[in-house]
């Protein structure tokens, strides 16, 4: 177990830190204040504001594995007449609360979770709104069993939205089993957990109504999920005015609105017909925030010229042995540490995986993995810990690998983990199949349409390493600065990305750096611009720095 399974996100990997709870964070006021108190090396932590605190139960270096699952025993479903005038107080009728089996025992309201016909978890709640869950018990949807089959499954944040529901005469309704998360949260995986179980029948699945709270929390958990199902057979919900949930839905307006609000759930925008209505809003928020920006890519020195948005494709191009992959790398590095991201690779050139992670964790720590002033063990097991949530590989150099079966395996992915970024790498080792009467322009443009659309339904960013066709040299026998017109097959690598990148390595008697050349952005207000951001190379770590560093010196050797 590693502390980003318990929801603990850190920059450092030994020493002490302080970072946010996952535990109250969320829930106060002061959501960015550092009250998690974290010893890296001993694997413990306590938060001063809730008194939250665990540990890994490191041993001789070796994390010992979470306790088994446990299995409840099925509530007691001796209901006094109060509890069901507390439901029915909430629009939700005797039968329905029989034929859930909820329970009740010393003031608490017991949701029993079904799977397979058995008890697997219990969720707990009084009428003042405290909730605990049996301890150690699996998660799953609440009302699991209702989806096999069902080609239409409506999703809510809640049991008691969840009941409305039903009430309203809708079976085909399960409920998340630890609510919504806060807004701007990079949730862990724990948090969805969930959903593997779920897998089959979510993918089989038509149609899928997200049905969350009409809050921010709730906006939160509805984007998340549809990002990580697909937004392509995914539907909103609208609520009348003063609704925040289904159950208040049903308390104020009674069954027959629910049906009418489930009737004109509306699809994601992205068959591309827009109304001004699906964008409405968006529109409005940068009327009010005109300074928004794309993510940092870590480097000062190329943030004016390019920044990181999701739902782009990023075309990298370059001479061979000129950086692009050890770029790549540092970036992918850069936005895990910075921000949390997770990333799937298709990485043919970087093969067998355990060399690509040496590499990977040597600009994680910043320190060589060979050498006398190598990294040691601990630094490197605690380092392939935290990557190990954030990168997932995808195919192996035998594969016979094609783009298609690259974004299947993406999807996959983005679906259990949910990715924020995918990097192939490079364009020229997939197997490129064309259809009948296909040339090769008219390949790329489908492909690279393809990229486009699975960049937007999933909000991950996409980048393409591409060699180019040919190699041009100046004068002095020097390779010119290649661009993505460059490319083998067609101009639309950079006609149809977002944006167009080339490294380049610039070496003469005055200067020695790497330069990123950014050829296309389009998306200038919160992007960048064409420009170049010039880097250092650090052959040791395999880092790339700020090419004008106090000392004014670079540090190149053999890419």
């Amino acid at each position: 177990m590693s502390f980003e399974e318990v929801g603990i996100y850190l920059r450092n990997t030994s020493g002490q830190e302080k970072t946010k709870c996952p535990e109250c964070s969320p829930n106060r006021r002061k959501k960015a204040d550092p009250c998690l108190s974290v010893n890296i090396d001993e694997g413990i932590w306590k938060c001063h504001h809730c008194g939250w605190k665990g540990s890994l139960n490191k041993k001789n270096d070796t994390y010992i594995p979470p306790p088994p699952i446990v299995k409840p025993e099925p509530p007691k479903t001796d209901i006094p007449d109060k509890v069901y005038q507390w439901f029915g107080d909430r629009g939700i009728s005797k039968p329905v609360v029989d034929d859930a089996k909820i329970g009740y025992e010393n003031r608490w309201i017991h949701f029993p979770f079904y799977k397979d016909g058995e008890v697997v978890n219990i969720k707990s709640r009084t009428a003042d709104k405290q909730f605990r869950q049996a301890k150690n018990a699996e998660k799953c949807f609440y009302r699991f069993d209702v989806m096999s089959g069902m080609e239409t499954i409506i999703i809510t944040e809640g049991e008691m939205d969840a009941l409305s529901l039903v009430e309203a005469g809708y079976n085909n309704v399960v409920s998340v089993p630890d609510g919504a998360i806060a807004p701007n949260s990079n949730p862990s995986d724990r948090k969805f957990s969930y959903l593997l179980s779920a897998e089959e029948h979510l993918m089989n699945a038509t149609t899928i109504i997200l049905a969350m709270d009409n809050d921010s929390s709730g906006n939160a958990m509805r984007e998340e999920l549809s990002r990580r199902i697909g937004r392509e057979k995914c539907y909103r919900v609208n609520y009348p005015e003063g609704c925040k949930d289904m159950n208040e839905v049903l308390i104020k307006h009674g069954e027959d609105r629910i049906t009418e609000i489930i009737t004109d759930a509306h699809p994601y925008p992205i068959d591309g017909v827009v109304l001004i209505d699906d964008v409405l809003e968006d529109a409005i928020d940068l009327l009010n925030t005109p300074d928004i920006k794309g993510l940092s890519t870590g480097w000062e020195a190329l943030d004016e010229y390019y920044r990181i948005s999701p739902s782009e494709v990023t075309i990298v191009t370059g001479v061979p042995n000129m950086g692009k992959s050890e770029w790549m790398d540092a970036l992918m590095i850069n936005l895990i540490q910075d921000n949390g991201w997770k990333f799937g690779i298709f990485s043919a050139e970087n093969f067998p995986v355990k060399h690509h992670l040496l590499k990977l964790v040597g600009k994680f720590t910043n320190k060589p993995f060979w050498g006398s002033d190598r990294m040691d063990e601990k630094t490197a097991r605690n380092s392939m810990n935290i990557l190990n949530e954030h990168i997932k590989f995808i195919g192996t150099q035998e594969d016979s690998v094609t783009m298609e079966s690259i974004l299947d395996q993406a999807r996959i992915l983005n679906f259990r983990y949910g990715l924020n970024g995918l990097v192939i790498d490079p364009w020229n080792t997939i197997e490129h199949k064309f259809r009948d009467g296909e040339n090769e322009t008219n390949y790329v443009s489908r492909i690279l349409a393809s990229l486009n659309t699975f960049a937007k339904i999933h909000e991950i960013h996409i980048w393409v390493v591409a060699h180019p066709r040919k190699m041009e040299s100046d004068n002095h026998r020097k390779p010119v600065v290649p661009t993505p017109y460059d490319i083998s097959g067609s101009a639309n690598f950079y006609n149809k990305a977002d944006n167009c990148i080339t490294v380049h390595r610039h070496k003469s008697d005055d200067e020695d750096y790497v330069g990123i050349h950014v050829q296309k952005v389009r998306f200038q207000y919160k992007n960048g611009t064409t420009g170049t951001g010039k880097l250092s190379y650090n052959v040791r770590s395999g880092n790339y720095f700020e090419y004008f560093s106090e000392d004014k010196k670079t540090l190149f050797g053999k890419m």
